[in-house]
């Protein structure tokens, strides 16, 4: 059984791409790792099927296959980053699986993992993409693509799935009305309740964010980060951790960048080793020569503040 899975796995892994939005490149993936339990103990992938149809294998810890069942249609895993992937439920009952088919209409393929069987299916018209769920799994969030000139132009929408109905108008910060929703996601963390949802996003041409989602109450915060380069690939190697109420954005390298006050929303850098302190003190020849760096460090603090900051990807 295992080796009958384990060549299926490895016969194809497709990925059918959708627009960049909230969780850019946001798209349903088969084959690959799939998604896992929070305490690892199964795994679920998504696998092509025969005669049109998906395999979806649900893996213990020790690589044993426990179910296989197929449905048909093209099925996948909702990825919300370029590396993260999404779709369980919070207590693990229920596994969301998207269209792979590019634009609309989606649909979204509900799964009870106990019995590994279909629990719900829906359409909607247009093209939208699996975002976040609620921590009672009852309001589904999607990004719906907005502009077919521009899939990096989105908005979040919420879906009541206990009468399967969109809920008119979009989930947006309302303190910022001029903020332009658009960009790729690179990195997502979650409360451990699973109310908010942190989602990091490149911008090219325009300012990085945070996207904070409430996904009980239904509302948004973006929290600009400070970066003056054009180039913004370095900040695929960003990792987001949640300690308590702070926010720390960090490289994959684990060196430290910023820090965000998940309560006030307040960006600021991070102690450690990715801020220059450690550089006072080396090749100060001359007092004036200290003098100079304490005076660099003081311009780079006010730079921050006023969102200018270049950083350097370690």
């Amino acid at each position: 059984m295992k080796t009958f899975a384990l060549l299926i796995c490895l016969a194809a892994f497709v990925a059918a791409p959708a627009a960049l939005a909230d969780g850019p490149p946001q798209y349903a993936a088969q084959g690959g790792a799939g998604v896992s339990t929070p305490n690892g103990a199964v795994h679920y992938v998504a696998i092509p099927g025969f005669g049109g149809t998906t395999m979806v294998e649900s893996i213990g810890r020790d690589g044993s296959v426990w179910n296989w069942p197929s449905f048909v249609g093209s099925w996948g895993i909702p990825m919300i980053t370029y590396r993260d992937a999404a779709g369980l439920s919070r207590d693990g009952r229920s596994l969301f699986l998207q269209t792979t088919t590019f634009g609309g209409p989606t649909s979204f393929l509900v799964v009870d993992t106990h019995t590994m069987r279909m629990r719900d299916l829906f359409t909607l018209k247009g093209s939208y993409s699996f975002d976040a769920l609620s921590p009672d799994a009852t309001k589904l969030y999607l990004t719906q693509r907005v502009d077919a000139s521009n899939y990096s132009r989105y908005v979040v929408r919420e879906y009541d799935l206990k009468t399967h109905t969109l809920v008119p108008g979009r989930i947006a910060d309302r303190t910022q009305k001029s903020w332009v929703m658009q960009g790729d996601a690179v990195a997502r963390t979650t409360s451990p309740g699973g109310r908010w949802v942190y989602t990091f996003f490149m911008n090219s041409g325009g300012t990085p964010f945070i996207h904070a989602l409430d996904t009980v109450k239904g509302v948004a915060h973006c929290i600009g980060i400070p970066w003056a380069s054009p180039d913004q690939s370095g900040l695929y190697n960003i990792v987001l951790t949640l300690h308590g109420n702070e926010l720390a954005v960090h490289w994959r390298s684990g060196r430290s960048w910023l820090n965000v006050d998940a309560s006030t929303w307040r960006v600021s850098a991070a102690a450690g080793p990715g801020f220059p302190w450690r550089w006072l003190g080396l090749g100060l020849g001359t007092l004036a020569g200290a003098g100079a760096l304490l005076l660099l460090a003081r311009r780079r603090r006010t730079s921050l503040r006023e969102g200018t900051l270049l950083a350097r990807a370690a």
